[in-house]
C-alpha cells in the first residue's frame, strides 16, 4: 500500500505551520526555529517509541539522518513519550541517534499539526510553510528517500 497523502488527513498544505517548543532527552527545550536548516526541517511524528513499527522507524532515521541534513532540511522526530522514555531509548540504542527526539508527551503538537492519529513525516520549508507530507500505514516504514530527497531539493 502506498503512503497516504491527502488534504482532509495530516497538516494543510502550503500554510504556515505552528510554532512549537518540545523538551529533548536531555530535557532542553528545542524550538522549530532551531531545528531548522538550510532550506527546511523534515518532521516525523510517531506514538510509542518502543513499538516494533516506531523502532523500525528511527532505525531507518539513523541511518538516513545525514542525508537530510546534507539536503538542507535536516529531521527531528516528536515522539508521544516524556524525555526521560527518550533518554533510555536513546542510551540503549544500538546506534547514534543523531537527530533530536523530541518529547510530545500529551500530544499536543501532534494535534496542531493534525498528525495525532496517524504516523508520517512532514517537510516544512524554512518559512514554517508546509510543502509536503506523507501518512504512513503501519505496514510501512517511510516512504521512499529519493522521492522525499526529490521534495527537499525543489525547496
Amino acid at each position: 500500500m502506498a503512503a497516504l497523502e491527502t488534504f482532509e488527513l495530516g497538516p494543510l498544505l502550503n500554510v504556515v505551520a505552528p510554532d512549537f517548543a518540545l523538551s529533548n532527552h536531555e530535557h532542553r527545550r528545542q524550538s522549530l526555529e532551531n531545528l531548522m536548516g538550510a532550506k527546511g526541517v523534515m518532521l516525523g511524528f510517531i506514538g510509542d517509541i518502543w513499538l516494533p513499527t516506531s523502532v523500525r522507524r528511527i532505525f531507518w532515521l539513523q541511518r538516513n539522518a545525514t542525508k537530510f541534513a546534507l539536503s538542507g532540511a535536516p529531521a527531528a522526530l516528536l515522539v508521544r513519550e516524556n524525555a526521560h522514555t527518550l533518554y533510555g531509548f536513546r542510551m540503549s540504542s544500538p546506534l547514534p541517534v543523531p537527530f533530536p527526539l523530541l518529547a510530545d508527551v500529551n500530544g499536543d503538537v501532534h494535534r496542531l499539526y493534525n498528525m495525532a492519529q496517524h504516523p508520517g513525516l512532514v517537510l516544512l520549508d524554512r518559512n514554517r510553510v508546509v510543502r509536503e507530507k506523507w501518512l504512513v500505514p503501519d505496514e510501512r516504514v517511510w516512504p521512499k528517500m529519493q522521492e522525499l530527497v526529490k521534495a527537499i531539493d525543489s525547496l
